[in-house]
């Protein structure tokens, strides 16, 4: 009978320690878990640097040099003078247009016979040519007096020839040559550039 009391002791005896141990791996375990808890599962990413608040640094366009500004005025004239040659031979009249400002000795003396045989044949000229690409192909800037020779393709098919009194394009030939080559001879004057001589070149389609 003694027997069987003592280990009834050991047993009731033992179970509180192993209860107690069991309570403290638990403890243990929720701080431990509490701890990671605080933590993120996954490093976050690193913030990228904000960018600079200072603006960027303008690059300042580099001036052309005196030959490449000089070139261009010359081209400009020579634009400006197939726009104010159609104004002429729509009236047909010089007088009421600028082309007396960019045009000067032959190119003038041309256009002003061009609105005289309009004015005899009772026609005037419609719409515009077009010109395209006009190019220096030679330049001679340090003479007295500066001059270029531009190249440029010009399209006359918009251009009508038309009779006033029938009010209708006039008859022209089938064969000619509506999209070609022209070159022009411009210097510059004390009052700007001025065309001096334009040159059609039927026979070099463009």
């Amino acid at each position: 009978m003694t027997t069987p009391t003592h280990m009834r002791r050991v047993r009731f005896g033992t179970a509180p320690r192993r209860g107690g141990a069991l309570a403290l791996l638990l403890a243990g375990l929720t701080a431990v878990s509490g701890c990671s808890s605080a933590e993120p599962a996954s490093p976050k990413p690193s913030t990228p640097a904000s960018p600079s608040s200072s603006a960027p640094a303008r690059v300042t366009p580099t001036p052309d040099s005196p030959e490449e500004t000089a070139k261009k005025q010359a081209v400009a004239a020579y634009r400006a003078y197939w726009a104010e040659l159609p104004k002429a031979y729509a009236v047909p009249a010089i007088e009421g247009t600028d082309l007396k400002r960019y045009t000067a000795a032959e190119a003038l003396a041309k256009a002003t016979a061009g609105v005289a045989n309009l004015k005899t044949l009772g026609q005037v000229m419609t719409g515009a040519p077009v010109l395209a690409n006009p190019t220096v192909t030679a330049a001679e800037l340090d003479k007295k007096t500066p001059n270029v020779t531009i190249s440029a393709c010009l399209n006359v098919l918009p251009w009508k020839v038309v009779k006033k009194s029938a009010g209708k394009p006039a008859p022209l030939p089938s064969g000619r040559a509506t999209k070609y080559v022209v070159t022009a001879l411009v210097e510059r004057w004390s009052d700007g550039w001025k065309v001096l001589k334009s040159t059609p070149h039927g026979d070099q389609p463009c």
